[in-house]
């Protein structure tokens, strides 16, 4: 049985904390079908899109809200990411709609920014933004294997890379480097 879905409030306060819970997780569980129905399968679906729709708006928040504060290539690069953040919404919004589902609106600007952290400066909204594209990735991923369908978990894949890319060129605005550990170290435990 899935856990309750998490609440808007309560979304964004695990974004404005860093973002590091699992969003989308909201469904406990492996990804097979055990002995759900095909309408328990589809309501899980939505749950988790819907989730990850309140994620986006969140995100898109969190740059209008910081966008003030950047400055030079680091404001090119949010408006860059806000136009891709609000195609995943555009495209979340449609396949909910598609699935059936009511899509969740964007809360106002004020209640999200209540949850956020201060930002004071430019390095504060590239981390929050990095914290924030970083949930994102893992909470697509996480989204994955509990999809029911090849072909939605084929949709959640793009904006998970996408979101990685984010985080990666916001890393490298913030003087970090946009890799910051290899995959594979090069030494073998061999031997």
């Amino acid at each position: 049985m899935c856990a309750p879905v998490p609440t808007r409030r309560q979304l964004l306060a695990a974004a404005g904390a860093g973002g590091s819970a699992a969003l989308l997780a909201a469904c406990g569980g492996s990804g097979d079908a055990g002995g759900a129905t095909r309408e328990q399968l589809e309501a899980r679906d939505l749950r988790l899109f819907g989730s990850a729709l309140d994620l986006e708006h969140t995100v898109i928040a969190a740059y209008t809200a910081g966008a003030g504060l950047l400055r030079g290539e680091a404001r090119e690069h949010a408006r860059a990411i806000v136009a891709h953040e609000r195609e995943h919404a555009e495209r979340l919004t449609q396949m909910i709609e598609l699935m059936g589902g009511k899509p969740n609106p964007p809360r106002t600007p004020e209640e999200y920014r209540r949850g956020f952290p201060s930002l004071s400066d430019e390095d504060d909204v590239l981390r929050f933004a990095i914290d924030l594209e970083n949930a994102s990735v893992r909470a697509y991923n996480e989204a994955l294997p509990k999809l029911s369908d090849p072909r939605l978990r084929q949709f959640a894949a793009a904006p998970a890379t996408t979101e990685a890319e984010h985080a990666a060129l916001l890393r490298g605005d913030l003087g970090r480097p946009q890799v910051p550990d290899a995959f594979v170290t090069g030494r073998s435990q061999i031997g």
